[in-house]
């Protein structure tokens, strides 16, 4: 549908949901916290309202108002919320059971953590059939059927499977068909994409707006996704500090934002188009950072040559052949299950591979800190272990909840010999001085932290080593886009402070073509193209890397509905044969020049189709 025909929607029918002047409050230190302040808006049959902020803006305890869920401490201290006809507020137990099994369901973030992990996805999809009455076989071939609805592969036997057996794609589709299992009116969709990569995110999208269109749904998505939300929706309603700042039809709010705040936000985003990091001024200017070029005589710190890893009989990475100089950010790419993370993991010695070589190179004079990769962390010297370190994707699970933020960072310190006690504390407020954060916040645990200072204190965990290369993996995916924003120029800032190396995992490409020097496309296991930043997204290209750009969604709705221009791709470009690794010939990969290549497909095989 497009963005014109989307906006008529806007005020037609019944309104099925109904917000009027919502306000939510919890207690703390015996006073009331006010997280909501009277919030109001509508729904109508068939319509969808995206509700977006910043973490802590309300969206999501708004959105949990419309199932009857309140967190623990929290209470509604005025106002009315109506959906499907129900007062919402006024229900006791049973009635919210009636509400949830009937009228309104919910999609969550991470389908991976709702799903039980011991019982085959069928049983849990016929679960959701149980408030309908049905006997067990109708209930299993109505699970079936809606296996079906969703598209999932083959049906009959993706029932039998156990969650952990699913892709994450796969796995949101079982949320969405147990979501809809009740056939409700309502439908609540909470960041329901956050952690998948482009290509998936787009069916999931595209499912979710097939489905709402052929069964009348009237959805209210929560995101701080502003791509997802011009390609879903018809109306947006803009949050800050518990408050509703702006509210409009989605092409006048992306076209014609009115508040400061939401120029800010949409100023914030990356581009595609960007030559470089977004930097937004107070009055929400827009001006675009240049890229720092990495110097030609950079020595190269890291050697990746014919790799291969396995897991039992499927192989994850294929034959994969790398470098990395010294500043450089080089980016890694693709779907889930391309073999990316599997790969910079390897890299920091969480898994060995199975053949080929990786080597840490010797980047100084006297030859120090030269090593084989190839080993396990454990197996490698300390001298080497300590130059190549993880930034991890949600740094709420890979900081110690019960240690304080000076104790987190000075541990690495103390562990590889690079601090005795005296002077670890004052080098751990140096990294967390050099990451942007207040050296107060060293004494809170990570809990009294929000998530962009968590994200910080993982990247200060990372420097404490002082590493040569920092795998960071996914390290903004789950950010709103102004802390994303502010990371990522934090990471370019100690890229040139520090001259560090980066690999740089993540599948939106608009943060790629921002950050990175060169990309690395992977698609099973395989690197399919790899070239610098800006020869790769301008093409000619693989058909796999055309296929990942049209799924980038641009908070643009005039752009095509919010989808990326994708560069065009026939035929196998024109080009002389590559060279390989050791100088020869390789006859597999077409080289277009400057170090752009890409690796020979078949027009007519699987790869150009897909």
């Amino acid at each position: 549908m497009s963005t014109a025909d989307r906006n008529t929607v806007a005020h037609r029918g019944e309104a099925v949901v109904r917000v009027d002047d919502l306000s939510v409050a919890y207690r703390s230190g015996g006073a009331d916290v006010t997280v909501v302040r009277g919030v109001s808006f509508e729904a109508a049959a068939g319509e969808t309202v995206a509700v977006v902020g910043e973490s802590g803006s309300g969206k999501s305890t708004v959105a949990g108002t419309l199932l009857g869920h309140l967190r623990h401490g929290s209470r509604v201290t005025g106002g009315r919320v109506e959906v499907a006809g129900r007062d919402v507020l006024s229900l006791d137990a049973r009635g919210l059971r009636d509400l949830r099994a009937a009228d309104i369901a919910l999609v969550g973030q991470n389908a991976g953590n709702a799903l039980t992990p011991s019982m085959r996805v069928g049983r849990q999809i016929e679960e959701s059939l149980l408030p309908l009455g049905l006997t067990r076989g109708e209930r299993r071939e109505r699970a079936r059927t809606l296996a079906a609805k969703v598209g999932l592969p083959d049906p009959d036997g993706i029932v039998r499977r156990y969650p952990h057996q699913l892709s994450g794609g796969q796995q949101q589709r079982v949320a969405i068909a147990m979501a809809l299992a009740a056939e409700p009116r309502v439908l609540v969709l909470d960041e329901p994409t956050t952690a998948l990569d482009v290509v998936t995110q787009a069916r999931v999208l595209d499912l979710v707006a097939g489905l709402s269109d052929e069964l009348g749904l009237t959805s209210v998505l929560v995101s701080h996704d502003l791509g997802v939300v011009a390609r879903m929706a018809d109306r947006v309603v803009v949050m800050r500090e518990g408050e509703v700042v702006e509210s409009a039809d989605t092409g006048t709010l992306f076209t014609d934002p009115r508040h400061a705040y939401t120029r800010h936000l949409l100023a914030s985003v990356p581009r595609v188009r960007d030559r470089g990091l977004a930097e937004v001024g107070e009055d929400g200017a827009r001006t675009v950072r240049t890229r720092r070029p990495v110097p030609d005589e950079a020595p190269e710190v890291v050697s990746v040559r014919d790799v291969t890893i396995d897991y039992g009989p499927h192989r994850a990475v294929d034959g994969v052949t790398l470098g990395l100089r010294r500043g450089e950010v080089l980016a890694l790419v693709g779907e889930s299950g391309s073999g990316k993370s599997t790969l910079a993991w390897s890299l920091a010695g969480l898994r060995p591979p199975t053949s080929g070589s990786m080597r840490l190179l010797a980047d100084t004079e006297d030859g120090s800190g030269e090593g084989d990769l190839a080993n396990g962390a454990r197996q490698r010297p300390l001298d080497v272990r300590r130059r190549i370190q993880l930034a991890f994707q949600n740094a709420d699970t890979s900081l110690n909840p019960r240690r304080l933020v000076r104790e987190a960072v000075r541990r690495p310190l103390r562990f590889f010999g690079l601090a005795d006690r005296s002077e670890a504390d004052a080098r751990a407020n140096a990294l967390i001085r050099d990451v942007a954060l207040d050296p107060a916040l060293a004494d809170r645990l990570p809990e009294q932290l929000s998530g962009g200072q968590r994200q910080r204190v993982g990247i200060a965990r990372a420097l404490a080593g002082d590493p040569r290369v920092v795998v960071a993996d996914e390290v903004t995916t789950a950010l709103d886009v102004s802390v994303q924003a502010s990371v990522l120029a934090l990471l370019d800032d100690l890229r040139a402070q520090r001259d560090l190396a980066f690999v740089f995992i993540s599948h939106d490409l608009a943060v790629v073509r921002g950050i990175a020097d060169r990309v690395a496309v992977m698609r099973e296991g395989r690197v399919v193209e790899e070239g610098p930043v800006d020869a790769v997204f301008n093409g000619p290209n693989h058909p796999y890397t055309s296929r990942l750009m049209a799924a980038v969604l641009e908070p643009e709705p005039a752009r095509g509905g919010g989808t990326a221009p994708v560069p065009e791709t026939e035929g196998p470009p024109t080009g002389s044969v590559a060279e390989s690794a050791d100088g020869g010939s390789d006859p597999d990969w077409i080289d277009l020049g400057g170090g752009h290549r890409i690796r020979r497909w078949d027009p007519d095989g699987p790869a150009s189709a897909a």
